[in-house]
């Protein structure tokens, strides 16, 4: 399955000169000056993990100094004396009785050279090396040169599922457009906390976040590719378990690249949605990411980005001149008829009328121009009459997508998805998940646990 060309070519790229040009000394020192003048939040290094303080450093610093302190003092009251008696007694000393005193010197020394290499490390990291004060002034100029706005460690809010786990949900840099549709590109972290500091634990994550132009129901395209796999066993790397009822089967190379999920009874409005050319695209552009589409915007998951590679920004030039233009496109025309039964109680009685008609629809005869219909006399876009030809090239060629290119400007989503719609169940433990537990545990300890220990079975 060959994906489609770009609707329209962009009417520009981006310009990435400010990531690839030879840096401007004087400039770069400059910046350097006003940011800490200034208190901008890349003034300093940030991991997700507490720094180190003053007191860290005064507790790293104790291992070394009391040992060292402890033998100075010994050398200063017995002076060369003691030196003296301790060689003759390491000459005269029966082996290995001769050893002790040198060997019990040699342990403190090393022990010292341990705490103080850790000093030596911990003094460091609180050092902001050149090469991090370069990222930020590049990407402060790329910013601002394709008018972008820069964030830097911003705590964030999304409703996507990577957004939704750990503390210190923050966006270590983050680049948005100012104009057009709302495109967002960044490198998030969250981090699940220990008991003890040291046992906390970063996670992160790069995303691109797409502002649509209808809301959609919630769906996620799990990818396969990149799914953990331990002892064979493969395991979704994103930090949600979904109930496994809400799985969708689109058939074909779809779904050897991805799991797909929707809500329950929109099922239909998946597969109007992901029509064969989207589903192309999906596997040519975005067949090692996984993709969640929550109410009217798009989310694109993978590992952290380099921000500082122009091939970053031809990629979601790339992404956003095909699949999310063609996803706009698609999406045009829906709405959820589910939601106007809940805006209506009276279109309730239809839907026994309507059920017949909708199983006998043909999902793959729905065209892009044709209403999506799964209620009688409810079409997707009932309330917006058509578009002329001559509406639509003008809309097509006004306003890009990105504000660089592609399927014409952005509007605001006026559409409503129903309760059920809105957002995926996660798998909860049911009544029969704990009476299959329990049926492990009683075969267990008969068949294993009463034979080895003697112990009585519960057959009886």
């Amino acid at each position: 399955m060959s994906a489609p060309s770009p609707l329209f070519p962009p009417a520009r790229r981006l310009d990435a000169s400010a990531l690839t040009r030879p840096l401007d000394e004087p400039a770069l020192t400059a910046f350097i000056s006003d940011s800490k003048t200034t208190g901008k939040p890349w003034r300093r290094i940030t991991t997700g993990l507490p720094r180190p303080g003053v007191g860290d450093i005064i507790n790293q610093s104790l291992p070394v100094v009391i040992p060292l302190a402890g033998l100075i003092f010994l050398l200063y009251t017995g002076g060369s004396s003691l030196v003296d008696a301790v060689w003759e007694f390491t000459l005269q000393a029966p082996f290995p009785l001769n050893l002790v005193i040198i060997g019990l010197l040699v342990l403190i020394l090393l022990g010292v050279l341990i705490a103080a290499i850790r000093v030596i490390l911990l003094i460091r990291s609180l050092i902001i090396p050149r090469s991090w004060w370069e990222a930020a002034y590049r990407i402060t100029r790329f910013a601002a040169a394709n008018g972008l706005n820069y964030g830097h460690d911003e705590q964030i809010s999304h409703p996507g599922v990577i957004f939704d786990t750990g503390a210190d949900r923050t966006a270590e840099r983050r680049l948005t457009t100012t104009a057009g549709r709302r495109v967002e590109i960044a490198n998030y972290r969250y981090t699940i906390r220990g008991e003890r500091q040291e046992n906390s634990k970063v996670y992160g994550w790069g995303y691109v976040a797409i502002t649509l132009d209808r809301r959609l129901p919630h769906l996620l395209l799990d990818a396969k590719a990149n799914d953990n796999s331990v002892f064979g066993i493969r395991t979704s790397n994103l930090p949600v378990d979904l109930a496994s009822d809400q799985k969708l089967s689109l058939g074909g190379e779809f779904d050897d690249k991805f799991t797909l999920y929707a809500p329950s009874d929109y099922g239909r409005d998946a597969f109007y949605i992901f029509a064969p050319d989207l589903m192309a695209l999906f596997i040519d552009r975005l067949g090692t990411f996984d993709v969640e589409i929550i109410d009217d915007t798009m989310f694109v998951y993978g590992s952290r980005f380099d921000l500082l590679d122009p091939r970053t920004y031809d990629w979601l030039q790339e992404l956003v001149d095909t699949v999310v233009a063609r996803t706009v496109r698609r999406t045009g025309r829906y709405n959820d008829d589910f939601a106007l039964l809940e805006s209506d109680p009276a279109l309730r009685q239809s839907v026994g009328e309507s059920a017949a008609a909708v199983d006998e629809a043909v999902p793959s005869a729905r065209a892009d121009i044709a209403p999506f219909q799964l209620l009688a006399g409810f079409a997707i876009g009932a309330g917006q009459p058509p578009e002329s030809p001559a509406a639509s090239s003008a809309n097509q060629n006004s306003e890009p997508v990105f504000a660089l290119g592609g399927d014409g400007p952005p509007r605001t989503a006026t559409n409503t998805i129903a309760e059920k719609g809105r957002r995926l169940r996660r798998r909860r433990f049911g009544l029969w998940m704990v009476v299959a537990i329990l049926l492990v545990a009683f075969w267990v300890y008969n068949e294993i646990v009463a034979p080895i220990f003697g112990l009585p079975t519960l057959n009886h």
